[in-house]
């Protein structure tokens, strides 16, 4: 029997890694994890890992934790990054610039530890 998805995903970042999937029958390829190829419903897919590379879509910065979890981390950042791969994912830009539009920005990835788990986080490329 096969990993889910997740847990193979989930496994690769415990390891420093971040893969994502993609459709052997339509060429698309996505994140978060899942059992199906979102576009052409396909179960025909593999993993692959991604270079690191990413640029940011959007972005916006919390000042008032909506969940008592991320009270002490305001204000926080969520951001939109699309992987020089294709796949969009959802994470956090380590170190944004205040009051600077990053949109269109190039990232580079940088795993954070976040309690007892690596995270995939992403941090502006200086060049």
């Amino acid at each position: 029997m096969t990993a889910a998805p997740y847990d193979t995903y989930r496994a690769g970042l415990d390891a420093g890694r971040l893969t994502f999937q993609r459709c052997r029958a339509c060429g698309e390829a996505w994140l978060p994890p899942r059992e199906d190829c979102p576009h052409c419903w396909s179960a025909d897919w593999g993993w692959e890992e991604a270079s690191g590379k990413a640029t940011v879509v959007s972005w916006v910065v919390y000042h008032a934790a909506f969940d008592k979890r991320f009270a002490d981390r305001l204000p926080y950042n969520v951001a939109i990054v699309e992987l020089d791969e294709g796949p969009r994912m959802i994470t956090n830009i380590i170190e944004i610039p205040p009051d600077e539009d990053v949109i269109g920005r190039k990232a580079i990835l940088a795993f954070e530890r976040d309690h007892d788990r690596l995270l995939p986080r992403y941090r502006l490329d200086p060049s």
